[in-house]
């Protein structure tokens, strides 16, 4: 069989289209409204970003929540930038707060869930699918056994004349 095939393709497309869809979700649910297709394209960037950094980057959850964490700020502060809508903070900084924070954080960890579940079903069907369509291997063909002194019989017969190892004792 094979080896197993990477999932770091699986990876990096799976963080771009959540990076991207999950963003505009979690803003317009918290209440930043939506994008046209204008503002949508430095939203699709930054997930582009994301995913090439996802797919070429080996690591494991953590690296995945971080990434996911990552574009969900950067497509934030595109998004604020572009849709006008106005932070508490918002002369000194564009970042979420309150309830943004958190839906951009929910989305963030149920984006890393959703990739580590598909990476695991991911390994599982095509490891069933590589089991199934590969060739089957040559049987092996046993050969004769092999003792480590061929001259020497695989017993002794002990030294006071036994017809065998399980004969009874020769009388003396």
């Amino acid at each position: 069989m094979p080896p197993s095939p990477s999932t770091g393709h699986l990876r990096g497309g799976l963080v771009g289209v959540l990076v991207g869809a999950l963003a505009v979700a979690a803003h317009g649910v918290a209440g930043g409204g939506f994008p046209d297709s204008a503002e949508l394209t430095p939203v699709l960037l930054v997930a582009a970003l994301a995913g090439c950094a996802a797919s070429t980057f080996a690591g494991g959850r953590a690296s995945v929540l971080g990434l996911l964490m990552a574009g969900q700020l950067a497509s934030h502060v595109a998004l604020s930038g572009l849709l006008g809508h106005e932070h508490p903070t918002a002369a000194t900084s564009p970042l979420p707060t309150g309830g943004m924070l958190v839906a951009h954080a929910v989305a963030s960890l149920g984006g890393a869930a959703i990739i580590s579940v598909a990476e695991r079903l991911y390994a599982l069907a095509s490891g069933a699918v590589r089991a199934v369509l590969a060739r089957p291997s040559a049987p092996r063909v046993a050969g004769p056994a092999r003792w480590s002194n061929p001259g020497v019989p695989h017993y002794l017969c002990p030294p006071n004349g036994a017809i065998g190892p399980r004969a009874p004792p020769v009388p003396a």
